[in-house]
């Protein structure tokens, strides 16, 4: 009967976990993240045959989490719910594996309720119900972790009365069935590294334990033996053990882990990219003072454990919201200090200290978050943590069960069911917490607009529904690079991909794709980023400049983050072999200040009221310039009148102000509108290049204005 109530207990915990994981999941969260897609993407390369041991994308991926999600979608189809439902079930195994984990490593006595308390304690954590309905690679890692150090713990031997005696499979009869468990450990620990960053860090968590053991157990253990030279075998054969165990364990792990090492071999970028860019080593993070950064980002990271601060992440958080609950902080700081406790008072003992493993496991995952400062506290890099956290919550509760029973060595709960009562109560009260900031508070109180690339979708299904005559282009800006294109796009348009084209914005690539698309479609949107990373993608107004002179503008569109610019082809577009930029080839020589050098320029000799005009110019550095400088465009009549005027900032074909110039020469593009009344007639076009700041303008052969060329106004546009 006692053991079908510990199934039935842990049973239900299960169950629970899975409906907190799987409630609502098609729609909450809403919309699709761009990490997310980027996992869907490197899938579909996958289900296109293209196998892979790392992805570029979002600064590196391991190899794992797309083979799974590849299957979930050949499964599912294209869909968010085909990325997020593996960690959904990934995240419910985590809440079943802590059980058996806990009553691996603690006696029977403890056992059962340490491992129902853990579980219990994970299920109903928001911060692990969030990345268990994310499609994170992460959240593989506690998972993995748990079983790598459940067959870990295994393998050390038999258990005894008082813990695990490590030379049971040496110092007994013969054994090898430690040897399949321990191979089971480097599987999933091996399993681990190939899903994500962190996990490099798991072979740590064996070596300090290891280590700690041995030096332990040797020191206090050789003064057992009266002979010498029983305290020399004992002594050899423990070093035995210890070598044997470590050599195994990582010819194995090596092994195993050969095809990505060999990856980072011949490319040894790849090794360091995510990590380095987020380091806390980078000047650009520790402002000079890395021990500074160091301390106050462990402070920030160890007060989400204690209620004081939560990450501020809306896409992973309700922002601000701590790790674990308020109402668990007693029985963390509590169980924190048995730990401690425990490993002093035990330290002499020739047995696996428990407590001294979940400390070195939860002390190593720490390093993650705590060598990266950006966003601290980083919920996503402490996942690592997640197991031996709601360990040490179990072990608080387990004391205060015993405190409370005036010492008892036993916590038998027929004896006092009050207790019981209590723990269930603040679970109760922690499972509601974490309902209402979930599925009540985090929903109504965060814009998930940006978090989620709502606009993304929504522009997703705006050109899967689309006519078939309508091709949709996207600029992106030149400096992000081809891995930084919109995955929320490609993952839900993977079958639609013809009807949809980015545009690296420089004057090449938007000649190219331009000449690919308007000509062979009757509509052509252009998205117009209004916050995205993309939003400066045509800075230079490159496309602007193409589409005004090749195609006819019907008008725009507005969506939050973006708009929709709608072209049709003009009747010139099909009748001009190329779509192109102007030669700028009228010569001009003007040195502005010795600075800037105007090489030449392109007016276009006819505009009408109303219309744009087309400009060109191409400038050259002299000399390093302090700052960003900014043009003024200006259409002169034959009064002297200023009929109009367009200022920008110069900017090199990379988006570098001036002051960043490299010794070449840049070609700007300009539109100047003119206005409907303009009267009809002959105008001059000149520039000023001028300091943004204080406005002074530089000067050129003695003139401020420099004319680029002349202009004829006709009448009103077409």
């Amino acid at each position: 009967m006692k053991k079908n109530r510990q199934i039935l207990s842990i049973l239900s915990v299960i169950l629970l976990a899975t409906w907190l994981r799987l409630a609502y999941l098609p729609t909450l969260p809403p919309g699709l993240n761009f990490d997310e897609a980027g996992n869907g993407v490197a899938a579909l390369d996958l289900l296109q045959g293209q196998l892979r041991i790392w992805w570029t994308i979002g600064g590196g991926k391991e190899p794992l989490w797309p083979y799974i999600i590849a299957l979930s979608t050949s499964l599912f189809g294209l869909s968010p719910l085909s990325l997020r439902l593996p960690a959904a079930f990934i995240g419910i195994l985590t809440v079943a594996v802590s059980y058996p984990f806990m009553r691996a490593i603690f006696p029977a006595r403890y056992g059962h309720w340490l491992g129902l308390l853990t579980a219990l304690g994970i299920a109903t954590s928001q911060w692990h119900i969030h990345f268990s309905r994310l499609g994170f690679r992460a959240i593989l890692l506690p998972l993995l972790a748990t079983l790598t150090f459940y067959f870990f713990w295994k393998s050390l031997g038999g258990t005894q009365k008082d813990g695990l005696n490590p030379y049971t499979p040496f110092f007994g009869k013969k054994n090898l069935i430690w040897e399949n468990i321990l191979k089971l450990s480097v599987l999933g620990m091996s399993l681990a590294v190939y899903s994500y960053l962190a996990a490099r860090l798991l072979p740590l968590v064996l070596l300090i334990f290891i280590t700690i053991f041995f030096f332990q157990s040797t020191f206090f253990s050789w003064r057992l033996f009266i002979r010498v030279k029983d305290t020399i075998d004992f002594l050899y054969r423990v070093f035995q053990f210890y070598l044997k165990y470590l050599t195994i364990y990582f010819f194995w792990l090596i092994l195993f882990l050969l095809p990505l090492l060999i990856h980072f071999f011949y490319y040894p970028a790849d090794f360091v990219a995510r990590a380095g860019s987020v380091s806390i080593f980078s000047p650009e993070w520790n402002h000079s003072d890395l021990l500074g950064t160091a301390w106050q980002t462990l402070l920030t990271t160890l007060s989400t454990y204690v209620a004081l601060a939560g990450d501020p992440n809306p896409l992973v958080n309700l922002p601000g919201q701590p790790a674990i609950s308020v109402l668990l902080v007693p029985f963390f700081l509590l169980g924190f200090i048995v730990v401690l406790f425990s490993i002093l008072i035990n330290f002499r003992s020739i047995f696996a200290n428990p407590y001294l493993f979940l400390l070195c496991w939860w002390s190593v995952m720490l390093l993650p978050a705590v060598l990266a400062p950006e966003g601290a506290p980083h919920h996503l890099r402490l996942i690592g943590t997640l197991v031996p956290t709601y360990a040490f919550v179990a072990i608080g509760f387990m004391s205060t069960v015993t405190i409370c029973q005036s010492g008892s060595a036993d916590f038998q709960p027929a004896a006092d069911n009050r207790l019981v009562v209590l723990i269930l109560t603040c679970y109760l009260l922690v499972l509601g917490q974490t309902c209402q900031n979930y599925f009540i508070h985090w929903p109504n109180q965060v814009d998930f607009t940006m978090p989620y690339d709502l606009y993304a979708v929504n522009l997703a299904e705006q050109i899967r529904t689309a006519l078939p005559e309508a091709h949709y282009v996207i600029p992106m800006d030149i400096r992000a690079g081809e891995e930084a294109r919109h995955y929320t796009l490609d993952y839900l348009l993977a079958e639609q991909s013809a009807r949809y084209s980015y545009i690296p914005v420089d004057e090449r690539n938007a000649e190219q794709v331009l000449n690919q698309t308007l000509p062979n479609h009757q509509d052509l949107y252009i998205v117009r980023w209004t916050a995205d990373k993309h939003q400066a993608a045509d800075e230079k107004e490159i496309v602007t400049f193409l589409l005004e002179n090749y195609a006819l503008y019907q008008g725009e569109e507005t969506f939050p983050v973006y708009r929709l610019e709608h072209y049709q082809p003009s009747d010139a577009t099909s009748t001009l072999t190329a779509i192109s930029l102007p030669s700028i080839d009228q010569p001009i020589g003007a040195n502005f200040d010795n600075l800037l050098r105007l090489d030449a320029a392109h007016v276009e000799p006819t505009a009408q009221s109303g219309d744009w005009l087309s400009v060109a110019i191409t400038l050259a550095p002299f000399a390093p310039m302090e700052v960003d400088y900014k043009a003024s465009l200006r259409l002169i009549s034959a009064d002297g009148e200023r009929v109009a005027q367009k200022d920008r900032h110069l900017r090199h074909n990379f988006h570098q102000g001036t002051s960043l110039w490299p010794p070449e020469t840049v070609n700007e593009y300009y539109l100047l509108p003119i206005p409907l009344d303009t009267p009809l007639g002959s105008y001059t076009v000149s520039l000023v290049i001028y300091h943004p700041d204080t406005q002074a303008p530089l000067v050129a052969d003695g003139l401020v204005e420099v004319s680029l060329g002349s202009v004829e106004i006709s009448g009103e546009p077409y």
